[in-house]
């Protein structure tokens, strides 16, 4: 397994742990799953205002970005730094 494919996986699970809670809240914004912390570390509308907070709460974290809601694919970005 490619480390792509591990954290894939691992914030599918934060997400569909999660996912009740954060579609009723977040629906349709794009946000940064911390993949240490199995957690949220920035939720937005733009993807670069998205990704920057995110960096900068979390620098060395590995974070995953999606969109919250039926259609994720809008957005998938992964931070290996």
């Amino acid at each position: 397994m490619t480390e792509a494919s591990i954290i894939d996986e691992k914030a599918r699970q934060i997400y569909e742990a999660h996912r009740e809670d954060w579609e009723k809240l977040y629906n349709g914004k794009i946000i940064a799953i911390d993949i240490e912390d199995n957690n949220i570390a920035s939720v937005g509308e733009h993807i670069g205002e998205v990704d920057l907070e995110a960096r900068k709460k979390r620098p060395g974290h590995r974070l995953f970005m999606r969109r919250v809601g039926k259609n994720p694919a809008v957005v998938r970005l992964r931070n290996y730094a």
